[in-house]
């Protein structure tokens, strides 16, 4: 199950139950967003919320990916960092696409998917923004 190219913590993935997996993940993936946008254990980054809105950009984005690269020794698609920017939908692509081996079809519990193209960014805005433009 292992390869020659893993790394300590993904060994730890692979000795952990089955069950247990998905939180150690969540643990990983928070634990590189939390200091990135430089919140504390005790402060909450939602789920299905831009990590862009909270602070986060493109740059830390690149930082994380490469972070999560060394840490899982397995390439992580930037574009899905930045094209879906929440935390629910990298984990859904971490456990389905990068770490496949590990979290059997039966056992992904991927959290919701933006629609293609959202950017996390509220259509309100974007519309009132729009507005603006073209009436001044």
């Amino acid at each position: 199950m292992t390869q020659p190219d893993d790394t300590p913590w993904v060994r730890r993935l692979a000795a952990t139950a089955l069950p247990e997996r998905p939180a150690l993940l969540e643990e990983l993936v928070l634990r590189e967003f939390r200091a990135a946008l430089l919140m504390s254990d005790t402060d909450v980054l939602p789920y299905d919320e831009s990590y862009f809105a909270h602070g986060l950009t493109s740059l830390g984005a690149t930082e994380i990916e490469q972070r999560l690269e060394a840490t899982l020794g397995r390439q992580v698609d930037a574009a899905s960092l930045l094209n879906h920017p929440t935390v629910s939908h990298l984990l859904a692509h971490l456990r389905t696409e990068v770490l496949t081996e590990f979290f059997p079809a039966a056992e992904v519990r991927p959290g919701p998917v933006p629609p293609a193209g959202d950017s996390g960014v509220p259509k309100a805005l974007v519309h009132d923004l729009l507005k603006d433009l073209y009436n001044s």
